[in-house]
């Protein structure tokens, strides 16, 4: 009997050493997890910080919300799946902007299409006697006289040159009687680039602007001048234009303005495209919330658009209005984040 007492003893002395045990180190487990949770809590959130931003003046950043200091308008905070956002352009970020905001810093968009590309020149042309082509003209009246017909196919294929037709060189019967002179039909010189040569060709129908903006009328290029300007790097284009009333004058100035078909192109408009010199970025629309900076290959430039030659696809929708201010927070958010990367497209 004294035995089983002892053992019993023993018995209860071990479950309460283990019970108070446990209770120590379940204490200990409750004390440290309330000592650290701040500690915790400050590791898992230190990096949530929210940032605020003016709509108006993505530049301007507070870590406290309150109004832009320039416009007045009340900073809103800046998500953080926005600042985690993958960068898709060196110095750009892709971005979102909810609708409402759109509408208030003025967002537009359009769809790239493929349109007929037109290439316009506008050049000052004058109403001249040219004196050159009147000595050539004299000149094939005096061969042909001779009755040499070498000579007189070799003049007569300058005058070919120099714009006049098969039928205008046979009724040249005299100097006097030369196209030149005020009659029915008035010749205009204009100059363009040798940059542009690939644009006209002869036959080619050109709108002459009238002086004091007294009307339009069309004549066509019957030459253009086999000799580049060596000064000014132009040649002259030799143009026809009717001249029934005489209103077209030797000596006066008018505008000249030839257009060139280039046929169907993907087109962007030029306000769509924000140029650093060395890229041309445009911003495509995506879920009509987010929009992500594509560098884009431009060719010709046109009157209002450039010709794309990579970089954004037919059906994409870009940013033509405010694009600078969807710039300025691109980069902005490229900043915070602290992220470069590849361009989109390449």
């Amino acid at each position: 009997m004294e035995t089983l007492k002892i053992k019993s003893q023993r018995s209860k002395i071990i479950f309460i050493t283990i019970i108070a045990l446990a209770v120590a180190l379940s204490g200990g487990s409750i004390w440290y997890a309330a000592t650290h949770k701040g500690a915790v809590y400050s590791h898992m959130h230190g990096a949530q910080q929210t940032i605020y931003y003016c709509p108006m003046h993505p530049n301007y950043t507070s870590d406290k919300p309150g109004e832009c200091p320039i416009c007045g308008m009340d900073l809103v905070p800046m998500k953080m799946d926005e600042k985690k956002q993958d960068t898709k352009q060196e110095g750009h970020g892709m971005i979102t902007i909810e609708s409402d905001r759109q509408q208030l810093i003025g967002v537009k968009k359009t769809k790239i299409e493929m349109k007929d590309a037109k290439r316009t020149i506008r050049t000052v042309g004058k109403v001249a006697f040219d004196t050159e082509l009147a000595v050539a003209q004299r000149e094939y009246i005096e061969v042909k006289k001779t009755g040499d017909r070498g000579l007189a196919e070799a003049a007569r294929e300058r005058l070919t040159l120099m714009g006049m037709s098969d039928e205008q060189i046979r009724e040249l019967k005299q100097v006097e009687r030369n196209l030149y002179s005020p009659q029915k039909t008035a010749w205009v010189y204009p100059a363009i680039y040798e940059n542009e040569f690939n644009l006209v060709q002869r036959g080619q129908t050109v709108k002459i602007e009238l002086p004091s903006g007294t009307g339009m009328r069309e004549g066509r290029i019957i030459a253009i001048d086999p000799v580049v300007d060596n000064q000014t790097r132009t040649a002259r284009l030799r143009i026809e234009v009717p001249n029934d009333d005489g209103v077209l004058k030797p000596n006066m100035y008018v505008n000249a303005i030839i257009e060139s078909g280039l046929g169907q192109k993907l087109l962007v408009p030029k306000d769509a495209v924000l140029s650093s010199g060395e890229r041309n970025i445009v911003f495509v629309v995506h879920d009509d919330t987010r929009f992500m900076p594509h560098e884009v290959k431009l060719g010709a430039e046109l009157e209002d658009d450039y010709v794309v030659e990579s970089g954004i696809n037919e059906g994409d929708e870009v940013v033509t209005g405010a694009n600078f201010l969807v710039d300025a927070e691109s980069k902005l958010k490229a900043a915070l984040s602290g992220s470069g990367g590849h361009v989109h497209g390449e």
